[in-house]
């Protein structure tokens, strides 16, 4: 499409033009033509200019003068220099000819009898008619898109209008490069080998894009170029618009379907977007409702329910995901609790609703909530339980590997067998969510049925008036007024968490087994505790949760 020197060589009154230098860089682009009047002309260039000259403005410079001469036009980015010569020049210096060579410019001799304007006015006309084919070519493609987005026809329909105007696959990747759409399935999978941001083939392309070579697994490993175009929305939220070059280099043309393409998605994905957050906020204000048991009646529940596609018939459990840092203590957490969730709620929500693309999924106080259905009728607890931690896993690993300093944490509430029981189940799943950490850790995945007897917990509004369930053996130890006490506290909790092993827990605690043994044997001194009492050890492990409820709550008072 573009004008170019070779193309030059074939206008008629061109024939018997000789090229002396600078045979392979005629594939440059011309985009106009001027004479050179003065030996100053490179103070004026703006690139991509064929100069037409006798020489006579240089005819007094030496050789090292005409190489720099050579050099500055280079520089400038001229196409072409045509020269003729005969009349003030009789002879083209070799020092030009050469330079032309170095510095990878066409010098082209013009017979003398042949008028400049016999080569400006084809020239001219040339790069005319391919603008005017290039605003009619671009108004048609715009046109074309334009049509697509009023016709409300989705990414799907632009990326195969893109596919069937450039000749080549096209694929539409969301901001972590997982495949939305692509019109060959061999595309939607490859491994980057490499990434190259700018190459000359597309220089003349304005809009922000970069190459990269890939490798697609489904084709036996095959490499092949991709052009990636970056696709900002709402919230500098980015998708990418990639196109494989497996059948033929882009060109012009192709630039300038790409280039719509993206402004069509672009519009598209926007107005997907504000679809999406109007029906977000339908389905959290929906699952509130749920989740609380405030509805104004079932008939309208279930109305509301089908407009989102939600089938409320059948069992749920409740399960709570709560993202956290990982590195941070829970007192700062609970300062700065609602900035921290907010910012990566929409991140995990994603993550979920990829695993569960029919779920029933909202979010609420920081939450993300999901009624999850329980389909068998008479499945086991235990069977439905397993599916829902395998999954809570996978999303806690890829959560994991997108944001790194972040965590989930998962609450698994009762099974509701109608819609009457999910409020029963939301509250199990926050107990389930809350004790979890101080149970099993910052990435716990705790079920409310595995809670045991520390459900009873649960029930206490006040948690200062578990204190009397402190047995007082265990007091004993708290009030203990020596420097090693705290040694002593956490050698206590480990024995029982490692089933009162004290090999185990002395390799858990890294310290030597005799001096595992040593901290028992004061515990027992101080405290007058009786290992071998099953009732007794229940109380004192229950005693150090409560221990551990009382130090949260003063935390977040202290906050």
């Amino acid at each position: 499409m573009e004008f170019r020197v070779k193309d030059l060589l074939q206008i008629v009154s061109l024939k018997d033009a000789v090229v002396l230098s600078g045979h392979n860089y005629l594939n440059k682009v011309i985009k106009g033509a001027t004479i050179m009047e003065a030996p100053d002309i490179t103070d004026w260039l703006k690139g991509g200019e064929l100069i037409l000259t006798s020489l006579y403005p240089i005819r007094s410079f030496d050789k090292e003068e005409q190489q720099q001469f050579i050099s500055r036009l280079a520089e400038k980015g001229v196409s072409a220099l045509v020269i003729k010569n005969h009349r003030f020049v009789t002879e083209i210096p070799e020092s030009i000819v050469s330079a032309g060579e170095k510095f990878k410019l066409p010098i082209i001799q013009l017979p003398k009898e042949i008028p400049y304007v016999d080569v400006m006015y084809p020239v001219m006309g040339e790069i005319m008619n391919n603008q005017v084919k290039k605003l009619q070519y671009y108004k048609e493609i715009h046109d074309r898109f334009t049509a697509l987005s009023l016709a409300d026809e989705g990414p799907d329909k632009i990326i195969a209008t893109l596919e069937l105007l450039i000749g080549n696959p096209v694929a539409l990747f969301d901001r972590n490069f997982h495949c939305i759409s692509s019109t060959l399935p061999s595309l939607a999978m490859f491994e980057i080998v490499e990434k190259i941001p700018y190459y000359n083939q597309t220089e003349e392309i304005k809009f922000p894009h970069f190459r990269q070579i890939v490798k697609y697994p489904e084709l036996a490993g095959q490499k092949g170029y991709q052009i990636v175009v970056p696709i900002e929305t709402i919230n500098h939220i980015k998708t990418y618009l990639l196109i494989g070059e497996t059948n033929k280099p882009l060109e012009e043309l192709d630039f300038i379907a790409v280039e719509n393409a993206a402004t069509a998605l672009s519009l598209e994905l926007v107005k997907q977007f504000a679809v999406a957050e109007v029906d977000k906020k339908f389905k959290n204000d929906l699952i509130s409702e749920i989740i609380e048991g405030k509805y104004q009646s079932k008939t309208l529940l279930y109305q509301n329910a089908n407009l989102v596609g939600w089938n409320l018939e059948g069992s749920f459990a409740v399960v709570l995901f709560k993202i956290i840092k990982n590195n941070e203590t829970l007192s700062s957490r609970l300062k700065n609790k609602r900035g921290l969730t907010n910012q990566h709620e929409p991140i995990v929500y994603e993550i979920i609703h990829r695993y569960l693309p029919n779920g029933i999924i909202g979010n609420k106080s920081s939450l993300v909530i999901v009624l999850w259905k329980i389909e068998g009728k008479n499945e086991s607890e235990l069977k439905w339980m397993s599916s829902i931690k395998e999954t809570a896993k996978g999303i806690q690993d890829l959560m994991k590997n997108q944001i790194g300093d972040f965590v989930v944490q998962v609450g698994i509430g009762s099974l509701a067998h109608s819609i009457d029981e999910i409020p029963i189940s939301y509250q199990k799943s926050q107990d389930a969510l809350e004790l979890g950490e101080i149970l099993k850790g910052k990435e716990a995945i705790t079920a409310f049925s595995e809670l045991g007897i520390f459900r009873l917990l649960c029930q206490f509004d006040d948690p200062t008036l578990l204190k009397p369930f402190i047995p007082s053996s265990l007091q004993k130890l708290l009030h203990y007024s020596q420097a090693n006490k705290n040694d002593l506290l956490e050698t206590l909790k480990t024995f029982l968490e490692c089933n009162q092993n004290a090999t185990k827990a002395s390799q858990v605690l890294f310290i030597h087994h005799k001096t595992a043994v040593y901290r028992l044997e004061r515990i027992k001194e101080i405290t007058g505790m009786n290992f071998e009492d099953p009732e007794e050890m229940l109380s004192v492990r229950v005693g150090l949760k409560i221990v551990d409820l009382l130090e949260r709550e003063n935390k977040t008072h202290l906050n």
